[in-house]
């Protein structure tokens, strides 16, 4: 596993620990199918002068497939705070917050790990009124555990 989380241009490497990974599963709405979530955490880093360690919780998103490899060129996204909320979505920085918005890219499939992309907008603070922003981008490869 490899990757980075660019952060309003500040950077983070993914955490290699065991619960960074993207997760496979039986979809429980359609026999045959699969779908997938993703967990990443990152390496402890500085955003706004404190030491932070953000993490993303994508949680179960239907892909209509049933082969692993079809993921490959597949994107899935949220496209606003209520829905993220609504799916318990969280991107952690301080707090777990949900995202106002995200794009994942499913780009290529090896042997057990996956090259993804995902990019959007993330809610920073959350009890600040209105509530602060950033982007972001992550590019990494996951294990698909087995």
């Amino acid at each position: 596993m490899s990757g980075m989380l660019n952060l309003s241009g500040n950077i983070y490497e993914v955490e290699t620990c065991t619960e960074t990974r993207l997760y496979i599963m039986e979809s429980d709405e359609k026999e045959g199918t699969i779908t997938i979530a993703i967990d990443i955490s990152f390496n402890r880093g500085k955003y706004e002068g404190e030491t932070v360690r953000p993490s993303i919780c994508i949680n179960c998103h239907e892909t209509g497939v049933s082969n692993l490899y079809d993921l490959v060129g597949r994107t899935f996204t949220v496209n606003n705070v209520e829905e993220s909320d609504e799916r318990e979505d969280t991107f952690y920085l301080f707090e777990h917050e949900p995202m106002e918005s995200y794009k994942v890219t499913i780009l290529e499939i090896k042997d057990s790990e996956v090259h993804i992309t995902i990019s959007g907008i993330a809610i920073t603070d959350g009890y600040s009124k209105p509530y602060k922003t950033a982007k972001f981008s992550i590019d990494c490869w996951l294990s698909i555990p087995k």
